[in-house]
């Protein structure tokens, strides 16, 4: 309590300073008032290094600039630039700070597109490879998919007690359908609609027989389960 009543006095302090300067004219005053305030640090909390320094380089045209005046907007538009990044809170901390308290997005897949790594992230932003090194244990996903409709497989598929860790490949058709493989050599071939009734048959049917490699499970045609190997 006693440092929130601190903080308001802090700021109704430097409002009046402004002011007070802002009724003068004189060359030293006005000099006083270009100099009061520049941002002198951004700090950025809750990412690596590596993360840390590319928002940095971003952000450093900011530096010197008047932190009573800088409008946020400009701020959100170049932090909305970084496809890793889940969400953030922009704080100024007078006189001459600006804090970044940033939450990264989580890596959920990795894809291909010219022989380059894509991560895909649960914010369900494309993520160049030049962000971060190969991550090895992501599962891998083929075809020309949309963002949004991996994310809701990968949904449904930890809403019906999935491991997505257990996942190694996902298959993406141009007809809109999933395969699913996992790391016991377990594929799960998805029907076009009624995508979770199909996975909830598919785990139940795992868990009753004990499933268990080189075995394939198609659901693509419906009120049917067809086991097969590979």
């Amino acid at each position: 309590m006693l440092r929130s009543i601190d903080k308001k006095i802090k700021i109704i302090f430097y409002i009046f300073l402004i002011f007070f300067l802002s009724t003068f004219n004189n060359t030293n005053i006005h000099e006083l008032k270009k100099n009061f305030f520049l941002i002198e640090k951004i700090k950025i909390n809750g990412l690596n290094e590596k993360l840390t320094l590319d928002i940095n380089y971003k952000l450093e045209k900011y530096l010197r600039s008047n932190l009573f005046l800088l409008n946020k907007k400009y701020l959100q538009n170049d932090m909305n630039e970084f496809p890793f990044i889940e969400s953030y809170t922009i704080k100024k901390k007078y006189p001459s700070q600006i804090i970044l308290n940033i939450k990264e997005t989580k890596l959920i897949a990795k894809t291909f597109d010219k022989n380059k790594i894509q991560y895909v992230g649960a914010n369900g932003k494309m993520i160049s490879e030049n962000y971060y090194e190969n991550k090895k244990n992501l599962p891998k996903v083929f075809g020309n998919f949309k963002t949004p409709e991996l994310l809701r497989v990968f949904l449904l598929l930890e809403n019906n007690n999935f491991m997505l860790s257990e996942i190694t490949d996902i298959y993406y058709f141009n007809s809109g359908r999933w395969d699913v493989k996992f790391k016991n050599d377990v594929l799960i071939k998805l029907p076009l609609t009624k995508l979770d009734n199909s996975i909830n048959i598919a785990k139940k049917f795992i868990e009753k027989e004990k499933i268990t490699g080189n075995i394939i499970i198609d659901l693509r045609v419906a009120n049917q389960v067809i086991i097969s190997n590979e």
